[in-house]
């Protein structure tokens, strides 16, 4: 099993409308679950960055059907490496909401001030969707375990 991990970044497009994220984001888990595709979208409105997992003749192609989709521009591959283990294995496609990231993150993994994914390396963008995802994982923990009523 050659078993590897793809980070890309791109800008949306002219094509891209708010409406889209929800097709495309169903559209992706069922092709990742009968892919064994793993991985986490982080978009802003501005920039898309994605980490996915998996067969590498299976993320070579979804890579390349991206490259194609007229909603995406400058894509661009931040890190392409074999894996040993998936760091996303329990999503078929996480989406990581804006509003998971904070100005600190953004500081901390990027150039400037405002998020731009192409001043990343390829494992400064993994660590920032791993720190993202620990947050969004904690956020979801503390909403399951809040008394009803409160």
């Amino acid at each position: 099993m050659n078993l590897v991990r793809l980070i890309y970044a791109s800008h949306k497009t002219e094509f891209w409308n708010d409406l889209e994220l929800g097709k495309l984001l169903e559209s992706a888990q069922r092709f990742n679950k009968a892919k064994n595709l793993t991985g986490m979208l982080y978009f802003n409105r501005k920039y898309f960055l994605q980490c996915i997992e998996g067969q590498r003749d299976d993320v070579s192609a979804l890579y390349s059907e991206i490259v194609k989709d007229k909603r995406h521009r400058d894509v661009q591959i931040l890190a392409f490496e074999e894996i040993d283990e998936r760091e996303m294995e329990h999503w078929n496609m996480c989406y990581l909401p804006d509003s998971q990231v904070t100005q600190s993150m953004v500081l901390k993994y990027t150039n400037g001030t405002d998020f731009d994914p192409f001043s990343m390396t390829g494992r400064g963008a993994l660590n920032f969707m791993l720190n993202a995802s620990r947050q969004l994982k904690a956020s979801q923990r503390d909403v399951a375990e809040k008394p009803a009523g409160h």
